[in-house]
């Protein structure tokens, strides 16, 4: 049976300042098909997401957080 490898990025996001900010890019990039977790922390802006790389890439991860209102970058 073949098993997709996950791997980690951070991304660094700007105008996360709140709870709902911060609920708002975690769901934002769960809900991508290939992405296992995000965890974003307020007081750095960084969000540690978990992904099969076969399934999504890094400019799709970043897209997604800008749809809902906010920059990010791969840091």
């Amino acid at each position: 049976m073949f098993f997709d490898k996950k791997e980690e990025m951070i991304l660094s996001v700007d105008g996360m300042h709140c709870n709902h900010c911060k609920a708002k890019v975690e769901n934002a990039l769960k809900a991508l098909k290939g992405v296992k977790s995000a965890e974003a922390d307020l007081a750095s802006g960084d969000v540690k997401v978990s992904y099969i790389p076969s399934k999504i890439d890094a400019n799709a991860l970043c897209e997604a957080v800008v749809a809902v209102g906010f920059s990010a970058k791969v840091k």
